[in-house]
């Protein structure tokens, strides 16, 4: 019998998460832990390649999404999906330099799986590997040209045109939260200035709310969070609303630019920031409205992400199954 299944793998700067996924992208189990990339590459390759055993070994239980699979030896492993942040080095599997993974640089991290795990590995950028999981399993299913920009501590993105993912000639395209919507604007840790994740990113709407009110805290704890601050707006904080309304009239900004360099179909908003649901789907289509063209109707839907957290798992998992 043909193999059917794949493992995904999304390593961030906090978390490591993995899946196993059926070939029709469904999880059957999952394990999460901690990154602590400060650690460096070697002990963390070491705790993906420990992720990569257990999964093997535990029985697949079905997830709440429907669907079934069969549990006996019939079940084998296509290869591993790994979805990292870049920028990368696609061609040679190497992760260049992660802003969020300290010390990472010229981690040569595809094969070092591979040889720690036996099993072939297909590495992608997690914006990439998102934007894949929802273009087959989620919201962009039926949609062979696509953007998803993934709303998080920062903004990732991904780029499907024609059902391919677009990687660019450096393998870095489509690293949207980069795209520069203030001239000379703040500054980003990537080395410019007014990047769209420094004003419309989760990190970057507590860092607003902070330098004009920074005595402001979350009941009952020391740190402020963005779903506090969508909270606050939505119960009449002047501040607070200022500052979300701003954040989505950016990425309504982004949105329009999106629109005329890939004239996709759909753009989905995806990552934790999307979980504010209509509050941010209707404040980003009416400043989208507002400012868009009118000499073509070529506007794309701007819709919420379907998989939530679970679409960099599926997505990678899916390219495993996709490359063999």
């Amino acid at each position: 019998m043909s193999p059917r299944l794949a493992i995904g793998i999304d390593l961030g700067g906090t978390n490591i998460k993995g899946a196993v996924v059926s070939s029709n992208g469904i999880i059957l189990d999952r394990l999460e832990q901690p990154t602590d990339a400060a650690r460096g590459p070697g002990p963390v390759m070491d705790d993906l390649a420990d992720m990569v055993r257990r999964l093997q070994q535990r029985p697949p239980i079905p997830h709440e999404r429907k669907g079934t699979v069969e549990t006996n030896e019939s079940n084998k492993f296509v290869g591993i999906g790994l979805a990292t942040p870049g920028p990368l080095d696609l061609h040679a599997g190497r992760i260049n330099h992660a802003a969020n993974l300290p010390g990472w640089k010229d981690v040569r991290i595809r094969d070092s799986l591979r040889e720690k795990t036996g099993l072939p590995v297909t590495l992608e950028n997690d914006g990439n590997a998102a934007a894949y999981g929802e273009y087959r399993y989620g919201a962009g299913v039926g949609h062979d040209d696509l953007v998803m920009l993934t709303l998080g501590t920062g903004v990732g993105g991904g780029v499907i045109l024609n059902g391919e993912i677009i990687h660019g000639h450096f393998d870095n395209a489509a690293e949207l939260g980069h795209m520069i919507v203030v001239v000379d604007g703040f500054p980003c840790p990537c080395g410019q200035r007014g990047c769209l994740e420094q004003y419309a990113s989760a990190g970057a709407i507590v860092r607003r709310v902070l330098s004009v009110d920074p005595g402001r805290k979350r009941m009952g704890a020391d740190d402020l969070r963005a779903e506090d601050i969508i909270t606050a707006a939505l119960n009449g904080d002047p501040l607070c609303y200022q500052v979300w309304d701003e954040a989505c009239q950016f990425l309504a900004v982004a949105c329009i630019n999106i629109q005329h360099a890939y004239n996709p179909s759909k753009i989905i908003l995806g990552g934790g920031m999307s979980n504010a649901g209509a509050q941010l789907l209707d404040r980003v289509n009416a400043h989208f409205s507002s400012q868009a063209w009118s000499l073509h109707n070529d506007v794309p839907m701007i819709v919420l992400a379907k998989l939530g957290k679970d679409a960099g798992v599926v997505g990678c998992a899916a390219l495993a199954f996709a490359s063999r």
